[in-house]
């Protein structure tokens, strides 16, 4: 395995460990400054920055999503089962935050998370094809 590959998985597994800690533990009280740039990017894409917390899960997964490209995550033999499995994932935490009482899952989180997996995917590829198209 090359380096750069090893940084990538490195990486994704780093993020997926991120992720999945913030999605399962309780939301410090001061949540809301964190949140400054998607409150930005929700009020400047869609007039309403009560959106922040979606584009948050959006941008989350996306970063595992292309960070999966990237790392040439293989599942099943396949390159392409983690832009399935992703979605799945991400819709399944949020199932189990209901379960420890302190966080309630939405299903428009999961929805957030599983566009993003997908658009971070299909982003890295895209970036990638376009790359080599312009090294020939």
């Amino acid at each position: 395995m090359n380096s750069a590959r090893r940084w990538a998985r490195i990486l994704f597994v780093t993020l997926l460990v991120i992720v999945t800690f913030l999605t399962l533990t309780p939301n410090p009280d001061d949540t809301e400054a964190g949140f400054a740039f998607t409150r930005i990017l929700a009020n400047a894409l869609f007039g309403d920055a009560a959106l922040a917390d979606k584009i948050a899960h959006f941008l989350a997964y996306g970063s595992l999503g292309a960070s999966a490209f990237w790392a040439q995550i293989v599942l099943f033999a396949k390159r392409w089962v983690i832009v399935v499995v992703l979605p799945i994932y991400g819709i399944a935490l949020e199932g189990l935050q209901g379960l420890g009482g302190v966080r309630s899952p939405e299903l428009a989180d999961g929805v957030a998370n599983g566009l993003g997996a997908v658009c971070g995917f299909a982003f890295a590829l895209g970036l990638a094809m376009a790359l080599k198209a312009r090294t020939k």
